[in-house]
């Protein structure tokens, strides 16, 4: 049951801190994208009793760069370990996207499986973002580097995401 309220706790607390953040996909509260993304990974196999520290990454992987919330605040609250997976998942206002997406090998397997599914949920809501087919092009083919990076680490993932990335290509 503690698990289950950690998860409860964690829900409550990204509710919080997105506060009325809006999607860019027609106004759509933020916080759906990373209940998205814990759903995505619930699907693939993973739990809160199993992988607590991961669902609740998920849940907080956008807080360090989108919000005003520091890394301090956040190991305070959730530990080192949810804190550190959450920073591998910010990327810095001075990196590039693809030389960072490309540092995704030495990531933490917890980091990368995020990523994974963070990507696959971003390019399964692209359609509806308003975005220019140029944008989406790059923002799928950057998809390619996630999986290069991180697709070894969960087989199945993987595969969702190469699937994703090819309809988003093929459908341009």
């Amino acid at each position: 049951m503690r698990e289950f309220l950690n998860l409860w706790k964690a829900l409550t607390y990204a509710f919080a801190k997105y506060g009325n953040k809006k999607r860019i996909s027609g106004g759509v509260p933020y916080i759906i994208h990373p209940v998205r993304v814990a759903m995505i990974l619930r699907a693939a196999g993973f739990s809160d009793f199993k992988n607590p520290n991961l669902i609740v990454a998920a849940l907080f992987h956008d807080l360090l760069e989108d919000t005003d919330l520091s890394f301090e605040d956040l190991r305070q609250e959730y530990g080192i370990q949810v804190a550190s997976i959450v920073k591998e998942l910010s990327k810095p206002e001075e990196c590039n996207k693809d030389d960072w997406l490309n540092s995704f090998d030495s990531a933490s397997k917890e980091a990368k499986i995020i990523k994974i599914a963070d990507r696959i949920d971003n390019l399964l809501d692209m359609k509806s973002t308003g975005w220019s087919v140029e944008r989406q092009k790059k923002y799928a083919t950057q998809g390619l580097i996630i999986l290069e990076k991180c697709g070894e680490i969960n087989p199945e993932l993987a595969i969702k995401l190469e699937e994703t990335i090819d309809h988003v290509l093929k459908n341009l």
